[in-house]
């Protein structure tokens, strides 16, 4: 099959370096939007979206949209394939100056998912630069074992445990620059991380996790959004859609999921014996 936007250099460097950047995802105005629908929903709610570990798309009709929008899907149906599950989302609000970081990781050693072909797809609602603490990543990891992750909890770790590798060479990082309305894609068992947010703006952004259909998950069945094609093998079940912001049955389903995440018994291969 002839791949929708990218090229076969392009998807021959993801399979050799486990990322893809920067592409067009939605326009300045509609990540902009997307900003004030985040301030709404903390000054109501009392939280940050941010907050919302898992699931944080289904939370705003708008997010939703994103995770549906064609611009993203072409980009990831060329990597895994048509039938696309999103599994999840998190709005990752880093303040200005406060300290806070993303540690070194990999999303394969929590996600509970066989065989590793999920795409992380990255969408800056606000710029994302080295100098607010971007996503970086180290080219080429994916390509190896899962590492052993310590659960540090460091309360300025924006991981939900604290998770991180603790031995990395991470001498050939790279900073994966975006404008607010592009994204980045990565692959699940690339390690990566970001540096605190050393300007005074906060900067944001929605990474949303992308499966192909005949992926299984390890740890029981699951729900997750079925965002374009077909479902031919019956692996997961459905999450509800929002039909407006902070729809009560998702927001309820949406924190069930959270609470399930960072249950002790779900705890992934990264904290067994045998891990890399």
């Amino acid at each position: 099959m002839m791949p929708k936007v990218l090229t076969d250099e392009q998807i021959a460097y993801y399979r050799e370096n486990g990322y893809l950047v920067p592409f067009d995802g939605v326009s300045s105005t509609e990540a902009a939007a997307m900003c004030r629908d985040l301030d709404d929903f903390e000054r109501e709610e009392g939280i940050r979206a941010s907050e919302i570990i898992v699931k944080g798309h289904l939370c705003f009709r708008r997010s939703y949209e994103f995770s549906c929008n064609p611009n993203i899907l072409d980009v990831v149906e060329d990597l895994i394939g048509p039938n696309i599950y999103a599994l999840s989302s998190r709005f990752w609000m880093k303040p200005g100056q406060d300290g806070s970081f993303v540690s070194w990781h990999q999303d394969s050693a929590y996600f509970g998912l066989e065989p590793n072909q999920l795409v992380t797809v990255w969408l800056a609602i606000t710029d994302s630069t080295p100098e607010n603490g971007c996503v970086r990543v180290v080219p080429g990891t994916h390509n190896g074992d899962t590492y052993s992750h310590v659960e540090t909890f460091d309360e300025k770790n924006l991981l939900a445990r604290g998770q991180s590798i603790q031995e990395i060479d991470d001498s050939g990082a790279v900073d994966l620059v975006l404008r607010a309305g592009q994204f980045s894609c990565h692959h699940e068992r690339i390690v990566h991380g970001s540096n605190p947010n050393e300007t005074e703006h906060m900067r944001i952004g929605l990474g949303i996790f992308y499966f192909p259909s005949y992926v299984r998950s390890t740890i029981g069945r699951r729900p997750a959004s079925l965002v374009r094609g077909v479902d031919e093998y019956g692996h997961w079940d459905v999450d509800p859609v929002p039909e407006t912001d902070r729809d009560e049955k998702v927001y309820a389903h949406v924190k069930a999921a959270g609470d399930r995440y960072v249950d002790p018994q779900y705890a992934q291969e990264a904290l067994r014996e045998d891990a890399t």
